[in-house]
């Protein structure tokens, strides 16, 4: 007699690459390299660090547990490089961590707008789903929920954004500036 099939397991997850076109927003790239004016010197660097890292940067939609994820990084190349100028040059090293954070956001953005007017990325609760996803594409979630990556970024796409969809809500420095959010994820944001 033969033994009944089992049914395929339905995967928990799936993985869409997503175009990420690295350019530089020069107002994000100013205020992450907290600079009023940028020398030329910077201004070369991030314009052949942009050139350099371009293959470097990496976006995708992340589908798992019924939530659709919006993850960005750079890869390690971009982080080895940056922490070894701070041995030789820490101001240079600064203007190239500024700029691997700027290109970041400028990639979240180009997929998420609504990033940029509401001011955040809010760092989502991370399911069994969506650790194996990450950990499919070689990051990893880790402690405080940081990603294993330096350069990287994980956020929700569509449905609930905002403060109260946060998983850092209660780590959030926007509370230490008196803002008061819903303590109900569902609600999506501020408490009127």
């Amino acid at each position: 007699m033969a033994s009944p099939r089992k049914k395929a397991a339905k995967p928990r997850h799936t993985i869409e690459v997503l175009e990420a076109t690295p350019y530089l927003d020069m107002e994000q790239f100013m205020l992450l390299s907290q600079s009023r004016r940028l020398e030329t010197k910077d201004l070369e660097l991030a314009d052949r660090m942009l050139v350099r890292w371009a293959d470097y940067l990496h976006a995708r939609r992340i589908n798992a547990a019924g939530e659709s994820y919006l993850l960005i990084w750079l890869d390690k190349f971009v982080e080895d490089e940056v922490n070894a100028t701070w041995e030789s040059s820490p101001s240079q090293a600064f203007t190239m961590n500024s700029l691997a954070q700027a290109i970041l956001m400028a990639a979240v953005r180009e997929h998420l707008p609504h990033v940029a007017t509401d001011g955040c990325a809010p760092v989502p609760r991370p399911s069994r789903a969506l650790r194996e996803a990450l950990d499919e594409v070689g990051i990893r979630w880790e402690e405080h929920a940081t990603l294993s990556r330096q350069y990287a970024m994980l956020t929700p796409m569509g449905g609930v954004t905002g403060c109260g969809a946060c998983y850092l809500k209660k780590e959030c420095p926007r509370m230490t500036l008196g803002e008061i959010f819903s303590e109900d994820p569902a609600e999506g944001g501020a408490e009127e």
